[in-house]
């Protein structure tokens, strides 16, 4: 019976991790980690985004519209399956993948203006990348 109560609680608690996490090995949204404000949707946590990167989506969505985010935390078996680089920024709740509708030069001169953003990029997907590292594109 013990050996029962203890699988139940780890199986709980690895059930409670993974709610916060919202990407786990490639597996975006998990349905139950949506939340939405201020025109920004998150298929992906919100509390892993640091305050200052919040500032900002919150800024591009009042200037371009409804901002979805994509990726928040990585967990190291999601980032190698994503081809994510070995220090990404993903692992440690630094960086946002989000998508916004307006012309890409634009939404990139936007974000290059912001002084929270480090590392910023615009994917051929679509998605666009921002970070809390030191100011940089690839």
């Amino acid at each position: 019976m013990r050996q029962r109560l203890i699988a139940w609680i780890l199986f709980l608690g690895l059930t409670a991790a993974l709610a916060g996490c919202g990407t786990v090995a490639g597996v975006t949204g998990m349905g139950w980690v949506t939340a939405s404000h201020n025109s920004v949707d998150y298929d992906d946590t919100a509390w892993c985004v640091p305050r200052k990167l919040k500032k900002v989506l919150n800024r591009v969505a009042k200037r371009y519209g409804k901002v979805t985010v994509h990726s928040t935390k990585r967990w190291w078996l999601e980032n190698w399956w994503k081809g994510g680089a070995k220090d990404s920024y993903h692992l440690n709740c630094q960086a946002v993948d989000f998508s916004v509708r307006g012309n890409p030069s634009s939404v990139l001169a936007y974000l290059k203006s912001q002084k929270a953003v480090g590392g910023y990029k615009h994917y051929s997907s679509g998605h666009y990348h921002i970070d809390t590292g030191p100011r940089r594109t690839w």
